[in-house]
């Protein structure tokens, strides 16, 4: 009973194959046993690609990591810079604020200096002017008076 089962078995195989259509893409299977010993190579090849694969990778994080430090490096450089540009600046500002104290007190001195020069202007100019009013009537008064004599012995 056990043959009649295995030829019925090898019989429905036979048909199954026979109903199939052959594809002309489909390799026989010769050419599969061909493919199943041929796996070995595949996999050597497929196992090369994978580490020429890995060490690309491996080379890639290397230069990523490089990368990385370069980029840290420069941005601690840039932040050196920053604070020692922001030093320079405070230093600057404070140096501009005494300039400008120093600038307005120079200009007040100024204008201080010029009040008083035109004070002392208009303090000599009344003087001029008192010294000479004095002697303009001084003399006036002596020409009045001497008028007045003039007069008196006249009449």
């Amino acid at each position: 009973m056990r043959s009649y089962r295995w030829k019925t078995l090898l019989v429905g195989v036979f048909i199954v194959m026979l109903v199939q259509p052959v594809s002309t893409v489909q390799a026989g299977f010769f050419d599969r046993v061909k493919e199943i010993y041929k796996l070995p190579e595949q996999v050597e090849i497929i196992e090369k690609e994978y580490d020429a694969a890995k060490q690309q990778l491996q080379e890639q994080v290397k230069k990523f990591d490089e990368q990385k430090e370069q980029l840290t490096e420069t941005i601690a450089r840039s932040k050196e810079t920053e604070e020692r540009l922001l030093a320079q600046n405070k230093r600057l500002m404070e140096q501009n604020e005494a300039l400008q104290i120093a600038i307005h007190a120079a200009e007040q001195d100024k204008l201080d200096k010029e009040a008083r020069n035109r004070k002392l202007i208009w303090m000599g100019v009344t003087a001029i002017v008192l010294v000479a009013g004095y002697f303009v009537s001084g003399r006036l008064i002596r020409v009045a008076v001497w008028r007045r004599q003039k007069r008196s012995l006249r009449k």
